[in-house]
């Protein structure tokens, strides 16, 4: 049991807490960058801008905002590990078995739709881009790590929970890892990892508290944070809460809590007695079903139940019902109820569905498979001179990538992330945008292509907590 509760925990912190970078304001605001996001492979581009939006609808019959990496060619040579004159071995790494299973399945079902897309135009220069399934099994990200060193090129698309315990191994061995999102500041920050959707540990997104802090103003001085006896989920709630209190927020309650809490009456009746008009749970939904269980039964209402991305879950509300109703969930992707809308979304659900059919889509999945078109996108450019070396040195020069339309516009090889979201609220059971709205918020619809983007400097902040480093190469 102690496993499968370190799992769940964990699974809470996954994706998202905050974004930034570790570079200077001049250092992001200038120099030239390459634009793999709109126009292809190394073409030239200008710094990201504050809050880039996706760069909008698909211009070319892949679906996707940028033409495919993928296709037939003349590549050659046993260049690096795994890649041979056919094949490019890669690796993702999920903890599909183990004390919580198939915790982030998603990630291996994206990869293998994006190999099929790609093999079923050439692959990479005409090499085949071989998956290989790694399990991590919550406790054994490290030896996960180790075996890919010997017999893949890189790792791409993946999370492993538990990934500070691996993240020195792969440094060491000089493997390169475009994870669909990394969790620890060992991997987060490492030296060998470049994020699609990067999260760098010391800078937060303060973008949904702002918004909901102009919105309901009257909520913010009587905030509740609660989060799992954890060390990981106890510092994600520490960075968020900095974050909003820089926007204003009083956290006038902060409580860890047991993981599988079986007893939420007390806290919910500290909460209700102290008057909290706001919550937040840094957990994963199967910890907020029972609180909010709780909290109907003492008729203790918040006028605000704000979540993180990792609570994009339809088991969500159909495990909670009624309770579950008005709760806000931030995304950082494009939502799945409105595919119609973005044809990046649509393909990538389409793809998926092809390769894996009873595969549920997932936000993570989404990220992994930005991921293989961020790995293949950089991959194409170096043609028979494909090394782990060349890899990472290409992908530090990639400073404008939006997933091919999937998510706001991020910037890998400098660490820093897009501020764009989507605030989605349930309703009947359901997700459904709260914000922006096309009608209402028409101005922020289409600067952000649907999405919010507010600019860097005004929702971005700089923590100032010790919450770790990232693994590099040993003197």
């Amino acid at each position: 049991m102690r496993h499968r509760w370190i799992a769940i925990a964990v699974a809470g912190t996954l994706l998202m807490g905050g974004c930034g970078s570790r570079l200077s304001q001049q250092e992001l605001l200038g120099g030239q960058a390459q634009d793999l996001g709109a126009t292809g492979a190394g073409a030239p581009g200008s710094a990201l801008p504050s809050g880039t939006a996706p760069s909008g609808a698909a211009t070319n019959s892949t679906g996707f905002t940028i033409e495919s990496p993928c296709g037939p060619g003349n590549a050659k040579g046993a260049t690096d590990v795994g890649v041979t004159d056919s094949e490019i071995h890669v690796g993702t790494i999920a903890d599909v078995t183990g004390p919580k299973p198939g915790l982030n399945k998603g990630l291996h079902d994206s990869m293998l739709a994006f190999a099929q897309w790609c093999n079923d135009q050439g692959g990479i220069n005409g090499r085949k881009v071989v998956v290989d399934l790694l399990d991590g099994k919550l406790l054994e990200y490290q030896a996960a790590m180790i075996g890919a060193c010997g017999t893949d090129f890189m790792l791409v698309g993946g999370l492993g929970t538990l990934d500070g315990t691996g993240a020195q191994d792969g440094v060491d061995c000089g493997i390169v890892n475009v994870p669909a999102a990394a969790v620890s500041a060992e991997q987060t920050e490492a030296e060998n990892t470049v994020e699609p959707q990067p999260n760098p540990i010391h800078y937060y997104n303060s973008a949904p508290g702002r918004w909901v802090a102009k919105n309901f103003p009257e909520v913010i001085k009587k905030a509740a944070a609660l989060y799992n006896k954890v060390p990981v989920t106890d510092a994600q709630s520490s960075r968020l809460r900095e974050a909003y209190e820089a926007a204003g927020f009083q956290f006038v309650y902060k409580e860890a809590t047991n993981v599988n809490e079986s007893n939420w009456s007390p806290i919910v009746l500290n909460m209700k007695n102290q008057g909290i008009d706001y919550v937040t749970l840094t957990s994963s939904f199967e910890e907020i079903v029972p609180l909010q269980a709780a909290m109907a039964q003492q008729g203790f209402k918040p006028k605000v139940i704000d979540l993180e991305a990792n609570y994009y879950n339809q088991k969500y509300p159909d495990a909670a019902g009624e309770t579950a109703e008005g709760t806000f969930v931030k995304l950082t992707a494009w939502p799945f109820e409105e595919a119609d809308k973005n044809p990046a979304t649509a393909k990538y659900l389409e793809l998926l569905k092809k390769a894996v059919p009873e595969a549920q889509p997932e936000l993570l999945g989404v990220q992994a498979f930005s991921a293989g078109l961020l790995f293949a996108t950089t991959a194409k450019k170096l043609g028979s001179n494909l090394t782990r070396q060349g890899m990472l040195k290409e992908l530090k020069n990639v400073h404008k990538w939006d997933g091919g339309g999937l998510h706001g516009t991020s910037d890998p090889g400098g660490n820093r992330p897009s501020t764009c979201i989507v605030m989605m609220e349930i309703r009947g059971g359901k997700y459904v945008r709260r914000f922006p709205l096309e009608d209402k918020d028409a101005e922020a619809y289409k600067t952000g292509n649907g999405m919010w983007c507010p600019p860097y400097d005004e929702v971005m902040v700089e923590l100032k907590g010790n919450y770790g480093t990232g693994a590099r190469k040993k003197s």
